[in-house]
This record gives C-alpha cells, structure tokens and sequence, in this order.
C-alpha cells in the first residue's frame, strides 16, 4: 500500500508539472533564433554547414544555412567560428574544413569568365 502511495504521488506530480509546462505556460518556439545562439554552438552549426558542403558541394545550400544566423555575410560567420574554433581547440581537421569554407567564398563569383 504504501508505493502505491509513492506511485500516486509521482504520478500527480508529473501530470501537474505537464499541465504547467504544456498547457498553463508552453514557451513559444518562434522567439528563438539561430542568431541568438553562443558562440561555441555558432561555430558548431557553422562547422555543420562546412562538413555539408564538403559532403555534397552545394553552396546554395550551405549559404542557405548561414543566411539564417542572421543579416551578416555568410563569411563574417565563418570567420567568427575559425575564431572560436581556434580558441576551443577545434581538431585539425575541423580548422581545416572551416578554412576551405572560408576560401570557397572568397572566389570571386565571376571567376570562370576568361580574360
């Protein structure tokens, strides 16, 4: 009798915790934004994209990616994330994919024009 005690009490205390969290007070997902993120998450989600576009090689994609961090080139964020990157420690590698991200966007677009 008494974990059913236990149980019930558990079992009241969940519901009521659901009832606030869902229900009484939910917090609203659109007042989120990637733009809002720390700066190690930034140059994690950056380093996301880079591993992308050396995945697939899509650079509309990943700039469609980067674009939603907010109103800055996507550059300024590639470089904010080597920064961090560097100071965190990042691998070699990571450094590295950032880095060739960092390089594919500053080829100009005209680029295969013959002089």
């Amino acid at each position: 009798m008494r974990f059913f005690w236990f149980f019930l009490t558990i079992l009241i205390g969940l519901l009521i915790g659901f009832y606030f969290g869902w229900v009484r007070t939910p917090s609203s997902i659109g007042t989120t934004q990637l733009s809002n993120l720390r700066s190690d998450y930034l140059a994690d989600y950056v380093l996301m994209a880079a591993e992308s576009f050396e995945q697939h090689q899509n650079l509309e994609y990943t700039t469609s990616q980067l674009v939603l961090l907010g109103d800055e080139h996507p550059i300024r964020y590639i470089q904010k994330a080597i920064i961090v990157a560097e100071n965190l420690e990042y691998s070699r590698e990571d450094l590295e994919k950032l880095a060739i991200l960092a390089q594919v966007y500053q080829i100009p677009e005209n680029s295969s024009e013959a002089p």
